[in-house]
Formats: structure tokens, sequence, C-alpha cells
């Protein structure tokens, strides 16, 4: 089940029974009324806080959405060491996806929940932990340190980060941006939260990039704060010289004389049209006959008015060739300007090229991680 999100629709093909305790072998179907009480939550869920529950105060009357959950013994296979955390009972079941609405029913006063159960989801910790992360990465108040959490530590049940990557469908970029979110000081850490929160701190993007600085898990608070404040320096200079370049180019535009109209060629009026007169018909010549024509006389050879070649003077004989016009040299011809309709969208590397001239660095990290985020959703 690595790398997919759980089908609720798929694991409840038994008949749901319609309110609980009518039937007495609701326990044998995957789909079952659990007493609220008999709802464990996971040990392991990625969520450190449940947040505000009022809106789910609604599930005191109904429940719209059921809860998976797996038996006490697939989930101490799986970890042992969480046998006395977890307190189980034979009756019990453990919450994977749903905790936030079996707290709601605690807080509310619901009795049972409509469970659905399911240890294949508990055939690895991978698995397990997916299951958890996915349903959290849905809400919009997901804290990003909590996810980077949960993706480490799936990532931590594969030999390698790119065997989770393929078989969780996500790309190793994706991995390497929550993971430098942990290597971020806890304070720091703490901003990021606040300003996903809406409060004033580091956004996600920013500690991202701070976190790919060489050797910032060695560095101290003060040190990674350094590093933050020469990171949002820079990105305020690149804005700034941006905002002026265009002032610029406006002040130029405006500058530039208008283009001169083409003149016209001035066209002189037709002459008036002469009253015509009729002429006198032409003499008639008279013919002569052919053998008293007289023979032309020779004419003279005519004089060349052509200058005589002269040792210093431009001629043929003493004038180097002049090359052929494929023989010039051509102008260079300028260098295209790449834009992102030119690119061929095929090639990665040309396209990243054309991103990184078109796009601040801070835009285009928000733009990979917009596009690792929506290949998870797609392969999901």
């Amino acid at each position: 089940m690595a790398g997919r999100r759980v089908s609720f629709a798929s694991m409840a093909a038994d008949p749901v029974v319609d309110a609980p305790g009518v039937d007495s072998s609701a326990n044998d179907t995957p789909a079952r009324w659990v007493p609220t009480a008999n709802c464990l939550p996971n040990p392991r869920n990625p969520r450190d806080e449940l947040g505000d529950l009022s809106d789910l105060a609604s599930i005191k009357d109904r429940q719209l959405q059921s809860c998976l959950a797996v038996t006490p013994d697939a989930y101490l296979r799986l970890w042992p060491e969480d046998r006395q955390a977890l307190g189980a009972g034979p009756q019990d079941v453990v919450i994977v996806n749903g905790n936030r609405r079996r707290a709601a029913a605690q807080l509310y006063g619901r009795e049972q929940l409509l469970v659905v159960v399911d240890d294949t989801v508990a055939d690895s910790k991978a698995t397990l932990l997916r299951a958890a992360l996915d349903e959290n990465m849905a809400r919009k108040d997901f804290d990003p340190i909590e996810e980077a959490n949960a993706v480490l530590l799936i990532v931590a049940q594969y030999p390698t980060a790119k065997e989770a990557a393929e078989a969780e469908g996500w790309s190793q970029s994706w991995i390497s941006h929550r993971k430098n979110l942990l290597k971020l000081h806890p304070e720091l850490q703490r901003q990021v939260r606040a300003k996903a929160r809406g409060e004033d701190g580091v956004s996600i993007n920013v500690a991202r990039r701070l976190g790919s600085v060489k050797g910032i898990e060695e560095m101290s608070l003060a040190e990674q704060t350094a590093e933050l404040e020469q990171l949002l320096q820079s990105d305020s200079d690149t804005v700034a010289a941006r905002r002026a370049a265009r002032v610029e180019a406006k002040a130029a535009a405006k500058a530039a004389p208008a283009d001169v109209p083409t003149p016209q060629p001035v066209v002189a009026p037709a002459p008036a049209p002469q009253p015509a007169t009729e002429a006198a018909p032409p003499a008639p010549r008279p013919v002569v006959p052919p053998a008293s024509r007289p023979e032309p006389a020779p004419q003279a050879p005519i004089a060349s008015t052509e200058p005589t070649p002269i040792a210093d003077r431009f001629s043929a004989e003493n004038s180097e060739p002049l090359p052929m016009p494929e023989q010039r040299e051509k102008p260079a011809a300028p260098t295209p300007t790449v834009e992102l309709g030119d690119v061929d969208w095929h090639n990665v590397e040309e396209l990243a090229d054309a991103i990184c001239r078109t796009l601040s660095a801070d835009e285009a990290y928000r733009l990979a991680d917009a596009l690792a985020n929506r290949l998870l959703t797609t392969n999901s």
C-alpha cells in the first residue's frame, strides 16, 4: 500500500450496521461500531496537537466519515516497545486515520464511532505511517515541521532515500525540502510553524533555502539567524534591482523620439492639354529602285574613349580579385533570447535554465514545491 492513499470503500466490502448494537456479529466485519472509550489514539500520529475541534462539534449527532483502525496485536507487531504506553485491552482498536474525530467524540459526548478495522494497513511501519500522514496532509493547517518529521520517519523505514521516494511516489528533491526544515534550530522551526498559522515568522520557502546552506546543522542559533538575514537581504536587493530596471526601461521608452513620418514624393501636376491643330500630311518619299541605291561609304573606326591602363591606377590587371559573395565574412547573428514560450518543454535542462533566468530564486523554489506537491497528489 506504500505510495497510495487508503480507500475506505475498498476495505468495507461487508455490510455496515445501521445503528450501534443492532448486529451482534458486527465484530467480524471490517466496518463496525466501537465504543469511543475503546478507540485508542495512534501513538505514532504525526500531529503533535489536534488543534481546535469546534469544526467537528456536529459529530455528537452524526458521524459523516468513518475512522480507519488496526487491532492492537497488528500495531504491537510493528512497535512492541509501545505496549505499556498503548495500554490496549482485547476490545480496543488503534485509530490510524480519524484521531481528531475520536477526540471530538470524547469532547462532545458521542458514545460510539463507526470504525473500519483493517490490519493490512499494518503490513509494515511505512504503510501505517503513510496512512496516518495522508489524512493530515489533506488538512490546510497541518504543521510543516510535523509533516517533515513524518516524512523523514517514513523514509527511515527504507534502506535508502531513493528507494523510499520510488515506493511512496515522492521525488527525492521533495524529500530534501522537508529534510532541510529539520536542519534548522528549534527556535527557527518555531517561527516556521508560526508563519504557517498566519502569524509573524519565517516562510517555508525561505526556511528550506536556509536549510540547504552548507553546514547549517552545525551552526548555532545566532549563526543561523545571521545566515537568514543575509538571505533575506539578498532577496530584497534582487527585488529592488528588478524594480529599478523596470523603472529605467519605462523612462527610456518615454524619452525615445517619436517616429518621423516618411515624406511622400511630390507629384508634379500634369500639363494642361493643348488644343489639337490640324497638321499638314507629310510629303511622300521618292521611291528609289534597288539597283540605283548608292552604297554606304565605309566608316572609319571609332577611336576608343577608354583611358590607357596605368600601373598605379585601378584596373583588372593590377587589382586583387574580390572575394565571391559566399567567401565574404557574414555578420554574426545575434544570440536569440530564449523565452519560456520558445523552450522545448520535454528538455528538462533547457526548461530549468529558462526558469532560472526568468524567476527569482524564491519564485523558483515556490514553483519546485508546487510541482512536487502536484506530483504527490497525482501519484497518490
